[in-house]
Parts: structure tokens; sequence; C-alpha cells
């Protein structure tokens, strides 16, 4: 059994080779990519003009004295991507029972099954994108009034800035204890100048302490399994610079580390069993291998992926396809492997 196990895999390589001219459907078995996307907060820090008068007005200590931008990283996700491996290729040619019309291949030329309806298939793609958004950012002028910028020092401006804060403060503590003269007519009225006053003294008091906003930045990097890899760096995360290369040693590296298993034919060979007539249908029976990336001493990812290329293509029995009605055979889009044969 072992003897014929090696011819038909030894036939079936010779049996990949398409002709010239020979009508025949050529399809792939599929690679599975690793889409690593590193999830992190840009926090932006920007001194006010008036910092250093913050403690003698505001009675605060807690004052951005110098611009800064710092990455914090949030999250680590993997997602799975699927290409055509085109090293493994088959093909099928005309036979007694298959149906070469019936083959479903995808836009890339994976096998994606056999006899199944159009409207069925799915075979969706992570979006793969790297991008920053903006969560909090207010790019208002100084709220200040004419008699403080004709103020002939800096300190008489910051002097005349804490005393709107101070006005805008009371002026709310009357609104919401009823003590003015024109009480807002309703719920709504009362909700929005409060938002106003409060939008006012927040311009007022970054004046002081400084302004920090915080943007949502995410990279992404597409990594292919092949070998085993032992803690490799793929690249660093520096706390100013955001992501940079393995060979900046500016960032603190990520470390990736991959355990292969490899798929192998040993444990399909039966000594009691018969073989049956093999068809040209291949499947993919795939791998596995376990993903670990590292980073300042913290494992982020810890999981085990079914990995493509770690398999081995298994022929569909022939018998399958012998009767009136055509088997119904669906595949993995990502994997290769057999989901349903009705």
């Amino acid at each position: 059994m072992i003897l014929a196990t090696w011819l038909m895999l030894t036939s079936h390589v010779q049996a990949q080779m398409v002709q010239e001219n020979e009508a025949a459907i050529v399809y792939y078995m599929p690679k599975t990519e690793l889409v690593i996307t590193l999830e992190y907060d840009v926090i932006k820090r920007t001194p006010g003009a008036f910092y250093q008068y913050a403690e003698r007005y505001l009675g605060t200590k807690e004052v951005v004295i110098e611009s800064s931008v710092s990455y914090n990283l949030q999250q680590m996700k993997v997602d799975m991507l699927t290409s055509a491996d085109t090293e493994r290729v088959y093909k099928v040619t005309p036979q007694k029972g298959v149906n070469t019309q019936l083959l479903a291949l995808s836009e890339d030329g994976r096998l994606l099954g056999y006899n199944i309806g159009l409207d069925t298939l799915s075979d969706s793609k992570p979006n793969i994108q790297n991008s920053t958004c903006k969560t909090q950012c207010s790019t208002s002028l100084m709220p200040l009034l004419e008699e403080h910028f004709m103020a002939t020092s800096i300190a008489k401006m910051a002097e005349g800035a804490a005393k709107m804060i101070y006005r805008i403060r009371e002026t709310r503590l009357n609104i919401l204890a009823g003590d003015v003269e024109h009480v807002p007519a309703d719920g709504e009225a009362m909700r929005l100048v409060l938002n106003e006053l409060n939008q006012q003294e927040q311009e007022l008091v970054e004046l002081f302490v400084g302004k920090t906003s915080i943007e949502h930045g995410t990279h992404t990097f597409v990594y292919t399994p092949q070998e085993n890899v032992e803690r490799e760096v793929v690249c660093r995360l520096s706390q100013h610079n955001g992501v940079v290369s393995k060979d900046d040693l500016s960032g603190e590296p990520i470390y990736l580390t991959l355990e292969a298993s490899k798929q192998s034919l040993d444990h399909m060979v039966e000594s009691n069993s018969k073989a049956p007539m093999l068809s040209q249908i291949y499947y993919n029976l795939p791998g596995s291998a376990k993903l670990t990336i590292e980073y300042k001493n913290k494992n982020w990812v810890s999981a085990a992926y079914q990995i493509a290329q770690y398999g081995v293509a298994i022929p569909l029995a022939q018998d399958l396809f012998i009767g009136k009605q055509a088997p119904i055979i669906h595949l993995n889009p990502q994997t290769g492997n057999i989901l349903s044969i009705q």
C-alpha cells in the first residue's frame, strides 16, 4: 500500500503537466497569508499660550509645557487572507462522470467546489489599509475679546482669560440655580446654553493647561507562513515615531513566533482497505500553525490557525461521480478542505 501510494503521487505529479492544445481545466490549491493589524492611539500634546500662569490663576500644576507625540499600542488582531498557490497547480481533463463545466473556481483560480450554485460562493477578503483618524480635535481660535489682545503684556492677557473663566463658571451656576433674568425656555434650550458655556470654558482653560488630542491609527502588514520561526522581529513600534522598520532601533521590537504542523500522507494509508479509483479532482488537507506575537514581554496574539500550504492534496474517489445525479461538493475557500458532499 505504501508503494502504491508513492506511485499514485508520482504519477499525479507527472499528470499535472498541461500539454499544448490540451483540453483541461487548471486550478490551484489555496495559500494562507496572515494579515496582522496593529491598532494604536496617537496622543498629541500642545502647550497653551499661558502655561506659565496656570498655577497662579487656576491653581493647577498639571500643565503641558512642551509639544509631544506618543504612540500607545491598544491591540493586535490577525485575519486570514487566501490567494492561489501557483506552485501547486492541478488540472482536470474531460473524463467519464466528471463534467468540467460544473467546476467552481475563484477569480484567482482556486477550486471552490463542484456542482454548486454561484450564489452560494463566499470568498471574502479582509480590508488591508493603514489609516489614522482623529477622535478629538479642536481648531478654534484663541477665545479672547479685543480688550485682552490689546493688553500690554502676556501676564495681562492671562489675567483677562482667567477672569473670563470665572465669569463663565459663575454664569453657569446662576443658570442652574435659576438666578438669572432670562431662564432658557425648555430643557433643550438649557442643554444648548450649558454646552456652549462648557465649550468656551474648555477652550480658555486649554490656554493655561494645554491641549491633548487623541487619534486612532492602524498599521497592517501581511505575513506568509513558510517554515518554523522563533522570535523573528517583523517590525518595531516607536513611542515617538510610530511603526518603523525592523532595522530602526528607535522602536521596541515586535516578535513573531510560528510553530508549523505540516500534514503527512502516512496516516492516510490503511493496510486492509482496497484503494478506490481516483479522480482528477483534488482537495487540500490543511496543516496548522501556532502563532505568537510578543511586544514588551507580553503576548498580544497566541492562537492556532489552519495553514493551507502546510497541507497535502488528496484525490476524490471516482465513485462519487458515478450515477445519474452529479454530487454537490463544497470546499472551504480559505483552506481547500471538504465542507460537505451531497
